[in-house]
């Protein structure tokens, strides 16, 4: 059929090599239109599939829960059609997802991870997967005893084919013990992962930007060193992965406190990433540059070549500190406030005191 050849077009285009996720992400979209407009489901289905596929890697993720959306919905119709153990790793990233919008109320959520904990189990798979998904955000809040909580959930039931990865896995562990300000313990805890016994397309490069962090709240520079190192090159390999920008942003604080100069070309280098990203993303981003940024002159005046996108461009590229770290501790400051309101504590704004005292 005709509107098959144009959509294979598209496809081909979009798993170009050199292409950018967001570039082929637009090319997927026009492509699910044409299947749509003809009413073709399954090709609709596993476009939207590759079009999730290609947004993992980024930062802000616009077709990601619609797509999922109509997805389920399309399984539930026709569930012999359909691979349901993808399906149900692609609801993993759904429920990151509406965590990471705090415009998603609890009760939402709350349905949400009911209604994957109801489909696991209707496939005889154990809640080791359901668990992480706690654990995850219980680490995003840094909520020491629901980590340790969810953890020991997680470790008492045993390895499935939704369970994480085991270097995902291990990196939680790592992060447990960082949110308990155990550096010491988890830079042993993370050694496999540094070593690279165990890897992902993430790990261990968000683990070494972690313990590089925690490495300068603790104080052992010499660590922190080592571990930018590792993270450095690892990002070399990590180009167009926005996903990142938290993570890359705390490598920022550990420059500036050791190499403004090369903080500085960090932080132009990787500022684009922190536009257009999920909310999480940007609180996260926001306050670790701000927390970098307190430990410039606020008084002097740099040179940066913003995105034209950015709040704060201005053609001369001429910037105050002051402005600059203002800017991105307003947007961290309003970002927390709204997680804590959907999330009924004061999670966020703790965490964004702590960095920036």
């Amino acid at each position: 059929m005709r509107y098959t050849l144009e959509i294979q077009k598209l496809m081909n285009r979009a798993e170009q090599e050199n292409i950018h996720p967001k570039d082929a992400a637009k090319l997927l979209v026009s492509a699910i239109q044409i299947a749509d407009a003809n009413d073709d489901v399954e090709l609709g289905y596993e476009l939207r599939s590759e079009l999730m596929d290609k947004e993992f890697g980024l930062g802000g993720r616009g077709e990601f829960v619609n797509a999922f959306s109509w997805m389920l919905n399309a399984y539930d119709a026709e569930p012999d059609n359909y691979p349901v153990e993808d399906l149900l790793w692609k609801y993993k990233w759904i429920i990151d997802e509406v965590h990471s919008n705090p415009e998603i109320p609890l009760d939402q959520i709350s349905q949400i991870l009911d209604d994957y904990k109801r489909r696991v189990e209707e496939q005889g798979i154990g809640l080791r997967s359901y668990y992480s998904k706690l654990l995850n955000e219980a680490l995003y809040q840094e909520d020491e005893a629901k980590s340790k909580k969810y953890l020991e959930l997680v470790n008492s039931l045993p390895i499935d084919d939704l369970s994480d990865c085991r270097a995902c896995e291990m990196d939680a562990e790592v992060s447990v013990l960082i949110v308990g300000d155990d550096f010491k313990g988890a830079y042993e805890k993370a050694q496999p992962l540094l070593k690279k016994q165990f890897s992902c397309a993430h790990v261990p490069v968000i683990t070494s930007c972690q313990l590089c962090y925690s490495a300068v709240k603790s104080g052992e520079m010499n660590r922190a060193a080592e571990l930018f190192v590792a993270a450095d090159e690892d990002l070399q390999d990590a180009e167009n992965d926005s996903s990142l920008v938290s993570s890359v942003a705390m490598l920022i604080v550990y420059l500036f406190h050791t190499d403004k100069e090369k903080g500085w070309q960090y932080l132009e280098k990787y500022l684009p990433w922190t536009i257009d990203v999920k909310a999480s993303l940007q609180f996260f981003s926001a306050m670790h540059i701000a927390e970098a940024l307190k430990q410039a002159d606020q008084d002097e005046t740099v040179t940066l070549e913003l995105p034209e996108e950015h709040p704060l461009f201005v053609a001369e590229g001429m910037y105050m500190v002051k402005t600059l770290y203002q800017y991105y501790f307003d947007l961290a400051e309003s970002t927390s406030r709204l997680f804590d309101a959907r999330n009924g504590n004061e999670n966020f704004s703790i965490q964004l005191k702590k960095a920036l005292n």
